[in-house]
Parts: structure tokens; C-alpha cells; sequence
């Protein structure tokens, strides 16, 4: 659906999925590990919700237990044992995947989720940095395939911002070494 339908047809999935793409094209200009998680979380929250509305029931799922997990991380803080029990997260997303099966997007949304969730797992920028950009194809074909044009323009530019924070964070640390 394009934006403008969207927009004209369901104003409140236009809204959610307005929210969403303003926290995907924010996260990757900061520099904390909780200042991303928590714009990651208006990401899943807002996301889900415009999914939801839309009916893709796949989408909507992950972003919920994406943004709970995302909650998890931010209060585990640097508990390493606590920021792991995400992984037990995992299974729910193949299972949530299962049940709203609708194939490529509920493949794409499961891959993209998965890999999402082992990158808030991350202490290192680096590592966190490089698992959400590897989520990022997958994001965007399931936003292609159900047709959330908001969604795919705030993936495409989202990665895009990603991958330049990805090369700024890979500089950095080789300048580090080099002092």
C-alpha cells in the first residue's frame, strides 16, 4: 500500500508507521548502546502497531517481542546474564512466524527479527552495529511484501545511515590503535 493510501484509507496505521520511520532514521546517529535500544524500542512498538492495523500479522508479532526484548536490554544494563535470557526470545519468534505463517514476508520478518535480537545482545557497538545492518535486506522485503512503502523508504534509509555509522564506528577503532 502506498503512502498516500495509507494515509487517506487508514490515518491511524499512517500515524504508527509516521512514528516508526522517525525512530528508524534516528537510531543510528547515537553513540550509546541504551540511547539506541531505546529508540529501538519506539521502533518495534510503532511498527507493530501500524502492522497490526494493516494486517500483517507477522510483522506485528515480531515488533512486539522485539520491543519487549528491547526492554529486557535496557534494563539489564550490563548484567550479562540477564541481557542474555533474549536468546529465549528466539524460539518465540520462530513460533509467532509459525502460527501467522504468510511465507516470504513471515520469513523475512522472522530473519530480520532474529538477527535485530542477537544484536541488542551485543555490548560491542561494533557487533550491534553489524547485526542490525545484516537485518536490514530482510526488513525491507517484508516491507515490500506486505506492502508498507513507509516502512521500506525508513529501512532503505535507515541501513543506508547504518552502514555509514557501521564504517564511522570501523574508523574509529582503527584510528584507536593506530594512537
Amino acid at each position: 500500500m502506498d503512502p498516500i493510501s495509507l494515509i487517506t484509507q487508514q490515518p491511524v496505521a499512517a500515524m504508527f508507521g509516521i512514528a516508526g520511520l522517525a525512530c528508524q532514521l534516528i537510531w543510528p546517529f547515537f553513540s550509546s548502546r541504551r540511547a539506541m535500544l531505546g529508540v529501538q524500542f519506539g521502533i518495534g512498538a510503532n511498527y507493530g502497531a501500524q502492522y497490526a492495523l494493516i494486517d500483517a500479522w507477522s510483522g506485528a508479532g515480531v515488533c512486539a517481542l522485539g520491543a519487549t526484548q528491547t526492554m529486557i536490554a535496557l534494563m539489564a544494563g550490563n548484567r550479562p546474564w540477564l541481557r542474555w535470557m533474549g536468546l529465549g526470545f528466539l524460539p518465540v519468534v520462530v513460533a509467532v512466524c509459525l502460527l501467522t505463517w504468510s511465507g516470504l514476508p513471515s520469513f523475512c520478518s522472522m530473519t530480520a527479527c532474529s538477527l535485530v535480537m542477537l544484536g541488542r545482545l551485543q555490548s560491542d557497538l561494533l557487533r550491534f552495529r553489524s547485526l542490525m545492518l545484516a537485518a536490514a535486506p530482510f526488513g525491507m522485503g517484508h516491507d515490500l511484501a506486505v506492502g508498507s512503502m513507509l516502512g521500506l523508504a525508513g529501512a532503505c534509509l535507515s541501513a543506508t545511515l547504518a552502514a555509514m555509522a557501521l564504517c564511522r564506528e570501523i574508523r574509529k577503532r582503527s584510528s584507536d590503535r593506530t594512537t
